[in-house]
């Protein structure tokens, strides 16, 4: 079966400043462009951010542990860096979350904030809507609080399999929406476009131990 994920960024801009953040000491470079799905666009975090997720329990079927992946994805990329960068925190609502992982059968808890649909794709697709230097935030669909969700992840279970499991494909979602915005052509890679790996590889982590040392063009 043909999976496919991106982080689906609609480029309703013409311009972007790059910069509020020092330059930092040189690194080695990628393993791979961290741009290449992303029409050339670097994004990220700020750093020290503890980004907190959460995963809606709608329409997930019995046997899928899509919160359990989620939370060993987080931990796999947390580890990556060694925790210095980033942390996670699950969230327990929509409205305290940066990020929301969801199956793509459930409707989305958040609009598009005026930016194009993403595609529907195979495995799981990473949506952000960048607006001059940051991503706009995805305005909540239902419920109290105007809410701060920056990224949404569709993920489909269907498009799982013992050789490409549901825990990869989360963890791969969630390197795009840390900022690996491309995909790698090994697949012993996390990021690769099909993954079947669980962690991220040494190339993995080359590649956003990258991101995170570059100044900030979109800030997420």
């Amino acid at each position: 079966m043909r999976r496919h994920s991106a982080p689906w960024v609609a480029l309703a801009i013409a311009a972007l400043a790059a910069c509020s953040e020092p330059s930092a000491p040189p690194v080695a470079p990628p393993a791979y462009d961290p741009t290449q799905l992303s029409g050339g666009l670097l994004y990220r975090w700020p750093t020290g951010k503890t980004i907190a997720v959460y995963v809606d329990p709608t329409a997930v079927a019995a046997g899928v542990d899509l919160a359990g992946a989620t939370s060993a994805g987080m931990l796999a990329w947390k580890a990556a860096l060694g925790g210095s960068q980033f942390a996670f925190r699950l969230a327990t609502s929509a409205v305290d979350a940066d990020v929301i992982v969801h199956v793509s059968a459930a409707p989305r808890l958040v609009g598009l904030a005026g930016c194009a649909a993403p595609p529907d794709l195979a495995g799981g697709v990473t949506f952000l809507c960048p607006a001059r230097d940051s991503a706009l935030t995805l305005p909540l669909l239902a419920g109290p609080g105007v809410g701060r969700v920056k990224i949404d992840i569709g993920i489909n279970p269907a498009a799982t399999s013992a050789a490409h499991s549901l825990l990869a494909l989360v963890t791969h979602e969630l390197g795009h929406a840390i900022g690996i915005g491309g995909h790698s052509s090994d697949p012993a890679d996390v990021m690769h476009a099909q993954p079947s790996v669980t962690t991220p590889s040494q190339r993995d982590i080359a590649t956003l131990r990258w991101v995170v040392r570059q100044p900030v063009a979109l800030r997420l």
